[in-house]
């Protein structure tokens, strides 16, 4: 960070001036609420300098805050709304660390902030730049409100004396100005106060003032529907009479919070001069945007770029500035932290867009600038043509070529949903889908097969399974009433990573009586053994067998009486018998064998099977016994088992159906409240609306006149203009999203009732849309970079010049000599 002096920088036998900036939430300049604050006009009005045209890059809190802090455009510090990146880790990183707070710290000034931060601010740490810290947890509210107090979270309740914001602001700075008269170094303070946003609580000493009052009914007051306007105030009516008194008492209670704020002004320049600290200290005097009660129909809000939520009050009273004294420039929020460096001698830094108006102190015919930028919303072109049905608007085909994008394919789609967390392999806890590659290399979301690690939970029936004709079968053990397992057997993967952590095998799971059975099974085997032997001798007796040379019988037994031969094949005929019922046997054994086999020994099995070429050994799953089969047992399990399962069938169908009547009593609940609400808010488009009752408010004057809803703002509205002000021209021209363009004319129509697009000439439409385009991709770092190398080529030009110059003056002295 520089700190390097400026020419505008004070002497250094002088003290650096102090700084002070007043911040008010949602104050209007054009509803007249500066007619109702005469401490405030007395005080920097008539002791300072007015700026006419003071303005906001953008009206919404949030992005406006975020401007000021840093003295940058909205589309370069991208806090686009009061939820969209506001206080996100992103403005942590990358913004917060660079507010002209650090750079005046480190230059040795003393640094305060008191009162609302950003909307979303969530006082889990102190921004950076700040020596005293008591910033505002969340939006503005007057009471029952959360205080980060340098690093220490602070609750306050409700009573008056002792958690009324505005005034905890106030005794804060008074002390501040207090302590600083007997300290060497300058101070910065920021006092931003909540009013006069909402919830709109006064102290009680205000309560009773300003009733009646009707400055907010404006020529724009109710001027409704608006056909060639932006499409939110295409689609809004009159107002209801409801709506009317609404808007009236909402100015009287706007007005009364503001007097706390008035009443702030006096006692901190009464403080200053008690202190001593008048004549070197500024005082800045703005709002983070304009506001709207009843302007084209609109209830209450801000989020336009008319003159009513973008012109905010602008006041500076300090050294070298001429009491009385009205400025012509058009000054933005952008511009006061490079203002606060260049008080404090600073340069500015190159990133921030803005510029200091120092010089205009002293000089009220500095020319500043002529155009600024506009900017709302954070709907791209892209994103309004996937969400809308049709396309609207007045661009022409070249214009039109940005609006369009190439419908999104499969593939994309399931690359960008791919890299969610939800869909990352392997399967979590409670994870339902997963993302899987194909053989081709192609994406697929599949359903996860393994909830928790394990299986998923299948009812098992204990009866046993048995092939046809075999007389031992397999069943499982160790159910539960319900027919479940116990315990849940685990996937081949989970059985592996119980494997490598040293899991309990199978064979500890065999119980006594298991091991007492494989005992008569051996002895089974041994008869088997015994009977092959038996086998030899009766070949010997018939006189058949297999020789080495495939000789079957010997020709004398073929050759006897038929007789003989009879016998010989009944006698074979018999052992073929007995050999097939003893291999039956021998592969029931075998069978329960490779059920009852340790885990080391089916792998290395399955490896030999694999080495050699041959398929792998069939998987049993463990927990299960040998059992003998019975026909009819088998028959009556698989009947239980199907009328089981139909009863499951009827249970979720009825499930189904409960479930789809609690859905329809739900929606026919919400229809209900829909339909108590007012005709106005039954609306086909989308909207951002809101509801009032007569428990909004919780302090006097109260709403009395009952519920009602109003729509105010629309997703779609989302604009970048450029607002142009000099001593000829005086325009506001807007881009929104949605196709339409606007072209209001301030100089015949200062309330911008009529767009004008159509009356503007081709060229000049040409170079509006120039400014626009221009202003929107604006970024202060990227013009110092510009100017800085070229810069470098003009003196590397004037460097090569002169080489050539020389060059050319040493052959001119040789041809001569």
């Amino acid at each position: 960070m520089s700190t390097h002096c400026t020419k505008h920088a004070v002497s250094p036998h002088s003290p650096r001036p102090n700084i002070i900036l007043i911040l008010t939430d949602d104050q209007d300049k054009d509803l007249g609420s500066l007619q109702f604050m005469p401490k405030l006009a007395r005080h920097l009005g008539e002791e300072g300098a007015t700026y006419q045209h003071g303005y906001v890059s953008t009206p919404m809190c949030c992005p406006s805050r975020s401007s000021l802090l840093t003295g940058l455009y909205v589309h370069n510090h991208h806090v686009y709304t009061n939820n969209d990146n506001c206080s996100s880790p992103y403005w942590v990183e990358n913004h917060e660390k660079r507010t002209f707070a650090t750079y005046l710290q480190q230059s040795g000034y003393h640094t305060a902030y008191y009162g609302k931060y950003l909307n979303k601010y969530t006082g889990h740490h102190v921004p950076p730049g700040w020596d005293q810290w008591h910033g505002l947890v969340r939006n503005s509210r007057f009471y029952n409100y959360t205080i980060n107090s340098n690093g220490v979270l602070k609750q306050h309740g409700d009573d008056y004396a002792r958690d009324y914001l505005p005034d905890i602001i106030t005794n804060k700075t008074l002390q501040l100005i207090s302590r600083s008269a007997m300290s060497s170094s300058p101070f910065m303070a920021v006092l931003s106060y909540p009013g006069p946003h909402g919830p709109e609580d006064a102290a009680p000493q205000y309560q009773e003032m300003f009733y009646n009052v009707t400055t907010h009914h404006t020529p724009a007051y109710d001027f409704a529907p608006n056909p060639d306007k932006q499409w939110i105030l295409r689609h809004t009516e009159k107002m209801l009479p409801i709506h009317r008194s609404f808007t009236d008492l909402l100015m009287t209670k706007r007005l009364q919070t503001l007097q706390s704020v008035d009443s702030a002004v006096e006692k901190i320049v009464q403080r200053l001069t008690d202190a001593g600290q008048l004549e070197n200290t500024y005082i800045f005097y703005t709002s983070d945007h304009g506001y709207h009660l009843g302007q084209f129909g609109l209830v209450k809000g801000k989020a336009f770029p008319f003159e009513f939520d973008t012109h905010v009050p602008f006041l500076v009273r300090g050294p070298g500035i001429p009491p009385r004294s009205v400025r012509d420039q058009p000054v933005l929020n952008i511009d006061l932290a490079p203002t606060f460096l260049d008080i404090a001698g600073l340069e500015k830094p190159p990133h921030m867009d803005g510029k200091s108006i120092l010089p205009t102190f002293r000089r009220p015919d500095k020319k500043l600038r002529d155009a600024f930028l506009i900017e709302r919303g954070k709907m791209t072109f892209q994103r309004y043509n996937v969400v809308s049905q049709e396309r609207r608007g007045v661009w022409d085909v070249e214009d039109a070529s940005f609006l369009s994008k190439n419908p999104v394919s499969l593939t994309e789609r399931l690359s960008v949903e791919c890299k969610k967390p939800r869909y990352q392999t392997p399967c979590s806890f409670k994870q339902k889908w997963v993302c899987k590659k194909r053989g081709d290399g192609s994406l697929k979301i599949n359903r996860c097969k393994d909830k928790q690690g394990l299986k998923a939970s299948r009812t098992k029936y204990s009866y046993c399974r048995c092939n046809s004709g075999e007389k031992f079968g397999w069943k499982y053990v160790g159910l539960d009433q319900q027919g479940m397992k116990i315990p849940l057997s685990l996937t081949r993967k989970a059985r592996s990573v119980m494997k490598q952590q040293g899991g309990i095998t199978m064979l500890d799971d065999i119980a006594h009586e298991e091991m007492k059975e494989m005992d008569y099974l051996v002895e089974d085997i041994d008869e088997e053994i015994r009977d092959l032997h038996i086998f030899n001798n009766i070949t010997k007796s018939t006189g058949c067998g297999l020789s080495r040379i495939n000789e079957v019988c010997q020709q004398k037994v073929t050759d006897e009486e038929p007789s003989t031969w009879i016998t010989s094949r009944s006698t074979i005929k018999h052992q073929i018998q007995q050999l097939r019922a003893q291999l039956n046997e021998l592969k029931q054994i075998r069978k329960y064998l490779r059920l009852k086999r340790p885990v080391q020994e089916k792998e290395q099995e399955k490896r030999r099977h694999i080495k050699s070429g041959g398929s792998s050994i069939p998987f049993m799953e463990p927990g299960t016994e040998v059992c003998l089969c019975n026909g009819m047992q088998e028959k009556e399990a698989i009947k239980q088992r199907l009328k089981e399962k139909d009863g499951r069938r009827r249970e979720k169908k009825m499930e189904r159906l409960l479930r789809k009547e609690r859905k329809k009593m739900k929606a026919d609940k919400k229809n209900q409240r829909k339909s108590k609400k007012q005709d106005h808010c039954k609306t086909d488009v989308k909207m951002n609306c809101f509801s009032h009752d007569n428990n909004h408010w919780h302090t006097a004057p109260l709403w009395t006149e009952g519920p009602f809803c109003a729509c105010t703002n629309s997703n779609n509205n989302t604009y970048w203009c450029v607002r142009n002000i000099n001593t000829t021209h005086n325009y506001l021209y807007c881009e929104y999203v949605t196709g339409m363009i606007t072209y209001f004319d301030l100089n015949v129509d200062p309330f911008q009732l009529r767009n004008l697009l159509y009356t503007v000439p081709d060229s000049q439409l040409n170079f509006m849309h120039q400014q626009v385009t221009h202003l929107r991709t604006f970024s202060g770092e990227k013009r110092f970079l510009e100017r800085k190398q070229r810069k470098l080529r003009l003196k590397k030009n004037k460097l090569r010049q002169k080489s050539l110059r020389k060059q050319g003056m040493r052959s001119t002295k040789l041809r001569r000599g």
